[in-house]
């Protein structure tokens, strides 16, 4: 089975300072923060500090590690600074989860999300499933953060929706 995917939600990078990262990018590039609502949301953790910028056509989710013996610590100890995973949504995550399983990679964690605190519940489809943290970084360098959609089907922003297929039109 082939798992069908959104285009990329986001990229998400373990950094020591969020701000300082954004604050490069905006000198140099004249990146912006986007999402902020999400971005606060994630930062009520105490384990991390979250900033969402748009550069180009990506969104960059840098994480600063606050507490120690998380993933996100542990990968700024291990490894420095780099990507931590790939965002994607996807039709049905626990199949996606049982597909990772039978290749021989781990769920490591799942993360309920209240949703209401950044999408209009009039859109929101209802019971949304976790989020879902799955291994791959010693087979393709990253984790993947995946994710059902979780607005009403009639209701997807257009960069969200899942296709057979698409076509980045760069030749």
């Amino acid at each position: 089975m082939v798992v069908e995917v959104s285009p990329l939600v986001h990229i998400e990078i373990v950094v020591p300072d969020a701000d300082k990262a954004f604050e490069f990018l905006n000198r140099v590039f004249g990146a912006k923060k986007v999402e902020e609502d999400v971005a606060n949301y994630l930062s009520q953790s105490p384990a991390v500090k979250v900033v969402h910028v748009q550069l180009g056509n990506v969104i960059l989710q840098f994480i600063e590690p606050i507490k120690e013996g998380t993933l996100w610590a542990d990968h700024l100890k291990k490894k420095g600074p780099g990507i931590h995973n790939l965002n994607f949504h996807v039709k049905d995550i626990k199949e996606v989860a049982k597909i990772f399983k039978q290749e021989g990679l781990k769920t490591l964690f799942k993360l309920r999300v209240d949703w209401t605190q950044y999408i209009d519940p009039e859109i929101l489809r209802p019971n949304v499933p976790p989020v879902y943290m799955l291994e791959g970084e010693d087979i393709v360098g990253f984790r993947f953060e995946l994710e059902e959609i979780p607005y009403k089907e009639d209701k997807i922003p257009e960069g969200y929706q899942i296709k057979t297929s698409y076509d980045l039109k760069r030749d």
